[in-house]
């Protein structure tokens, strides 16, 4: 965005509405909290992973409790390296597939987003219910709007909404959102001085942007890194990342509409964000 704290400064404390869980309504997770003996809990390393060690038999990260990956880490990296030499579209499906059933599987893949799930839920629960409400929200939080650019504003807003990055997990969130509020900065008709564009269109922008980003860079950061070793046209990576990011964007926007809207009631803000993720991950998972 080019502001001047969107990449430095000091970071701000997240103040969340009083009325916000982020844990409500979420079924009990306990099997991932207290796994079982001999298996390692997802937080004991970044993004649930072990990391890989070199010349070593490791094959990608490791599951967590519950995962029972269909496809391994190197069946997953060595489809994204033949999607990248052959960038036909069954190829990059084929990619994105076996990554998520690396994963584990859609339900899997939707419980380790569990930062980013928390964020979704933010974004929806600032962004829901009528612009006079949307914007004392904001100024309560203590951003201001009245004759401001809104580059500034955005930039408050991504200081406010975005988790401290203190493992790649949150890193990944935190850096999803900032993506997420560059394109919203790009938008020209976009003037939030303007009560009116807080509406259901930037609701849905935010919150699509948000997951199609977090979704993308995960898999570029999971799975990309054989293909980068044996790459020696920089141009090919650049193309299979498009193509990925299309499938990943396609599937996300045909979801949100559907799901997220401006009536949304609070009560059902972590429900909603659940089955976004699980939607598109599953969708994912069946590309054919």
């Amino acid at each position: 965005m080019g502001t001047s704290n969107l990449y430095g400064g000091p970071k701000k404390t997240v103040l969340l509405p009083m009325d916000y869980n982020p844990y409500e309504g979420q079924q009990d997770e306990t099997p991932e909290e207290n796994p079982s003996e001999g298996e390692t809990p997802e937080n004991d390393s970044p993004m649930g992973e072990a990391p890989e060690a070199e010349n070593s038999n490791e094959e990608g990260p490791s599951q967590s409790v519950g995962a029972t990956p269909s496809v391994t880490w190197r069946e997953a990296r060595r489809s994204v390296t033949h999607a990248m030499n052959h960038r036909l579209g069954r190829t990059v499906k084929r990619a994105i597939r076996n990554y998520t059933k690396a994963l584990g599987g859609h339900s899997h893949a939707t419980r380790q987003a569990r930062q980013a799930r928390r964020t979704a839920g933010v974004i929806l629960n600032y962004f829901s219910g009528t612009p006079e409400v949307i914007r004392a929200r904001f100024e309560e939080a203590g951003i201001r709007f009245d004759g401001r650019p809104t580059k500034d504003i955005l930039n408050d807003i991504y200081l406010l909404l975005s988790p401290i990055p203190n493992d790649l997990e949150d890193s990944l969130a935190n850096m999803a959102i900032d993506e997420t509020i560059a394109d919203v900065a790009m938008d020209a008709s976009i003037d939030l001085n303007e009560m009116e564009c807080f509406n259901e269109k930037l609701l849905q922008s935010l919150v699509g942007g948000f997951i199609k980003h977090y979704i993308f860079d995960k898999l570029i950061q999971q799975s990309e890194q054989g293909a980068l070793k044996g790459c020696d046209n920089i141009s090919k990576i650049r193309e299979l990342e498009k193509s990925i990011k299309r499938y990943i964007d396609g599937i996300v926007d045909g979801v949100v509409p559907d799901i997220v809207h401006s009536g949304l009631d609070s009560k059902d803000f972590n429900r909603a964000v659940d089955t976004l993720f699980d939607v598109a991950y599953q969708q994912m998972e069946e590309l054919i």
